[in-house]
């Protein structure tokens, strides 16, 4: 079961419709986009369309700030569980919402969708005690879907009524403590076999990267402290040993490289316990910045051993790291995004096969003039940048490649071809 297109219409940074094309198979996709391109408006569609009923979320919240509220604007995934089945397509704007359909709902449990951000959650977190204390970024964050295999329950449901639940007001009430306590010991229990489940998948990714570094959970079991009418302990500590030694706040003395792996081992190794499903799904979006070269090649090998089953959309605005990932991946589907310019705002201009002016056709046909200006422009300058480039043609030089205006290479190219305009 794969996604085989994407349609954004008015939704975050994408003013108009854009439509990326996976074909019938569902493939992976690659991403290179600037910065203010709109690449994470694009992480951020795929995560609200699947979070977008457990969560009900409205979509007029997310609409692009240039238009008007009449215009509407959708969400659109269409979906074939293989090249020859037939294709559904599920919305979510304001007057639909197909998200409540079993296979959305089951991947919205078991998708992965990480950005730099999210990483950093792993390694800041506030120390306790001169140790991390990670049990509530893994409740709430990493193991939000698991179940409990001793009672069947996510548990993240189950510490949310302990939490509730009423604490016995004396040694008196037996039987109340004896429920209690059952209770406490089956949470424990599944959360340590989850625990040991997870240290092991985040050891064999780990590996990967080559580093003389361990991971360890020390889960703290949460106890029924009766005189005081509190639950104590409830702490999972994350023990980091390098060159097998402990450090306790191990933020303070590794290296970003070697925090970044052990915080993207951590939630890829989660996916691997998370609950099946027909349609799953891995974004990550510049997760890899904290890290060299060198130390980004192992992810590769991590995703085509441990995630071929899933259909991934890799996301970077390093454009040489992006044209390392093509030469391995040569079967992804590969798009760019630029930060088109508008009269007083920026559109995404997403290029497959560098077709804009056809795609500045349609927007004019459907009249959508400002659309079909930016694409129109956007033909243009490519136009001139390469005929430059073919013609080698010297143009001014900026630092900032961005800061080049359209006149930088046509006043050149005027000049080159007729330099009497110029005397």
């Amino acid at each position: 079961m794969k996604i085989t297109k994407i349609s954004l219409k008015h939704f975050r940074a994408f003013y108009a419709e854009h439509e990326i094309d996976l074909g019938k198979k569902g493939q992976n996709l690659l991403i290179y986009g600037e910065n203010g391109s709109g690449k994470s408006s694009l992480l951020k569609a795929i995560e609200l369309f699947l979070d977008s009923h457990v969560k009900d979320l409205d979509f007029a919240n997310y609409r692009n700030l240039f238009v008007a509220d009449t215009d509407g604007g959708h969400i659109k995934l269409s979906i074939r569980a293989n090249k020859r089945a037939p294709e559904t397509t599920f919305e979510w704007s304001d007057t639909t919402r197909e998200t409540n359909e079993p296979i959305i709902l089951n991947a919205a449990k078991t998708k992965g969708i990480l950005d730099y951000k999210a990483l950093l959650e792993v390694y800041f977190l506030h120390p306790q005690d001169c140790e991390i204390n990670i049990f509530d970024f893994l409740l709430t964050k990493i193991l939000n879907h698991s179940v409990n295999p001793f009672t069947q329950r996510r548990l993240t449901e189950e510490w949310a009524e302990i939490k509730q639940k009423q604490i016995p007001r004396s040694q008196d009430y037996t039987r109340k403590i004896q429920e209690f306590n059952g209770i406490l010991d089956d949470f424990n229990n599944g959360l340590q076999a989850i625990l040991n489940q997870l240290q092991q998948e985040l050891s064999d990714i780990l590996e990967e990267f080559r580093y003389p570094i361990s991971l360890e959970f020390d889960f703290q079991k949460i106890t029924l402290n009766l005189p005081e009418k509190r639950l104590d302990n409830g702490g999972i500590i994350l023990k980091v040993k390098f060159h097998d030694r402990y450090f306790p706040l191990a933020h303070q003395f590794l290296n970003e490289a070697k925090l970044s792996a052990i915080a993207l081992s951590i939630y890829l190794a989660s996916l691997q316990i998370n609950p099946s499903s027909q349609l799953k799904i891995l974004v990550l979006d510049d997760v890899l910045i904290g890290l060299d070269m060198s130390n980004r090649l192992p992810v590769i090998d991590i995703l085509k051993e441990k995630f071929d089953d899933y259909q991934i959309f890799l996301m970077t605005y390093d454009k040489e790291w992006y044209e390392i990932l093509k030469r391995y991946f040569p079967n992804w589907k590969m798009v760019e995004l630029y930060a088109g310019r508008g009269t007083d705002y920026e559109v995404p201009v997403l290029v497959e096969n560098k077709k804009y002016l056809e795609k500045a056709q349609r927007y004019f046909q459907d009249h959508d003039y400002k659309a079909a200006a930016i694409y129109l422009r956007t033909a243009f300058e490519v136009k001139i940048k390469w005929f430059c480039d073919k013609e080698n043609i010297p143009v001014k030089y900026q630092e900032n490649p961005k800061h080049l205006t359209t006149d930088d290479f046509w006043i050149p190219i005027k000049n080159a071809r007729n330099p009497a305009l110029w005397e």
